[in-house]
């Protein structure tokens, strides 16, 4: 019996929780689709990020980063870049203080989680 994946669940969770439409431009209602995504973690942060197709056609790049900080109080920061046409991944810097991931198309299971996890409390 193959594994189901679950990579980028933890992230897309945080991130489906804090997305505001005034703030963000868009909200989890408007997700269409996951195109794709990349994941890094360790013992000290964990950070991802994902290409969404919005219902409307658009496209937006969501990055997330999640600090772990030992006995401190625990941080993460989203930010949202929209997509140009034929854009398939945003041009991302190559730090040491942020590493990424490879690119994966294997969306499924993050496509269920956008469909079944209920909206945070008014």
């Amino acid at each position: 019996m193959a594994k189901a994946s679950v990579q980028g669940v933890y992230e897309l969770g945080h991130v489906l929780h804090v997305l505001d439409a005034d703030l963000h431009g868009f909200s989890r209602g408007d997700i269409a689709r996951v195109e794709s995504f990349w994941t890094f973690g360790d013992l000290h942060q964990s950070a991802a990020g994902f290409v969404l197709a919005l219902g409307d056609g658009r496209r937006v790049y969501v990055d997330f980063l999640h600090w772990h900080a030992f006995e401190q109080d625990e941080d993460f920061r989203i930010e949202v870049a929209f997509l140009s046409a034929g854009e398939r991944h945003p041009a991302l810097p190559s730090s040491p203080l942020e590493p990424r991931g490879a690119w994966s198309s294997d969306t499924a299971h993050l496509g269920k989680l956008c469909l079944t996890t209920p909206p945070p409390p008014p």
